[in-house]
């Protein structure tokens, strides 16, 4: 895709992992931080891999908030009971430049294992990795296949005659403004969230954005009106190993309708299913569904 083709390009790197429990294991009902966590565990013997990943904001001297480059989105199921042999399965989103410690991230992946997961680290054994696109092998029985390190564009999808839109939150999203979280969301809070995510991606790791396009957008943003919003906020709690004590993990839940001319913001919205947005998304938080009339 050329620049003439769409407002924003970024290359990314989707995969797949297949995890089978060796033991009757208890998780929490949402995983992204026990996977995190172990993850970043394995992947702190590479401290380059780490550093990029993991702490990026060493390399601005943590001058500034940096955005990391990965989107890790756990298990859909709320499930907490795994039994002997039973899968457990979830992504790893590359983000541009992000894709050259592909190999890194796979070998810590490897180690969940050896580490556990969960509090009581419950036995998990890697059975496969690979490629949500394109569905080749990346690692299976000890292989690692580097033919299917391969990035895919992050789609640019345009859709005519939009005039309504349906937001699911599948995930808690959490925004927030002069330090506090927001329990409604109005339009434009959310295209200046999407914009602005993409646009520190493509800045940081490769890529473009149209600085026009966003200014664009976001004027023609106040014109769109909520319908409805059926939201609450769902109080969670993590524990932060690194800081040595439990944060606040909670976001906003529930779908919002909204009505007006939508047709300019439906490649940003269909993007942002993908790359998520608001905070956290490194522990697969701001994960939406779109639907569009």
């Amino acid at each position: 895709m050329g620049k003439n083709e769409g407002s924003f390009f970024l290359n990314y790197l989707p995969i797949s992992i297949t995890l089978v429990s060796l033991e009757r294991a208890e998780l929490p009902p949402f995983l992204g931080s026990a996977l995190r966590g172990v993850i970043g565990q394995a992947l702190f013997q590479d401290k380059n891999a780490y550093n990029y990943l993991y702490h990026n904001g060493k390399m601005s001297s943590n001058m500034q908030d940096i955005i990391n480059p990965y989107v890790l989105i756990p298990p859909d199921t709320k499930k907490q009971i795994y039994f002997e042999k039973e899968e457990l399965n979830f992504k790893i989103l590359l983000l541009g430049e992000g894709v050259q410690y592909a190999r890194q991230l796979v070998n810590a992946i490897q180690q969940i294992g050896k580490l556990g997961l969960g509090a009581s680290r419950y036995k998990f054994e890697l059975k496969k990795i690979t490629h949500s696109l394109d569905q080749r092998i990346i690692w299976e029985k000890g292989h690692f296949y580097e033919i299917a390190i391969r990035s895919a564009a992050l789609p640019y999808h345009c859709l005519p005659d939009v005039s309504q839109l349906h937001i699911q939150m599948l995930t808690p999203l959490r925004i927030r403004r002069n330090g506090n979280l927001l329990e409604e969301l109005d339009f434009t809070t959310i295209i200046r969230n999407i914009a602005r995510r993409i646009e520190m991606i493509t800045e940081r790791y490769g890529g473009w954005c149209d600085q026009l396009e966003i200014g664009r957008i976001l004027e023609l943003s106040e014109d769109v009106s909520v319908i409805r919003q059926k939201t609450e906020i769902l109080n969670m709690e993590r524990y932060s190993n690194r800081l040595g004590k439990k944060m606040d993990f909670s976001g906003l839940v529930g779908d919002i309708w909204f009505e007006g001319d939508l047709t300019p913001f439906v490649p940003w919205l269909h993007a942002a299913q993908i790359v998520h947005f608001g905070r956290n998304t490194t522990f697969g938080m701001g994960r939406t569904k779109m639907e569009f009339i």
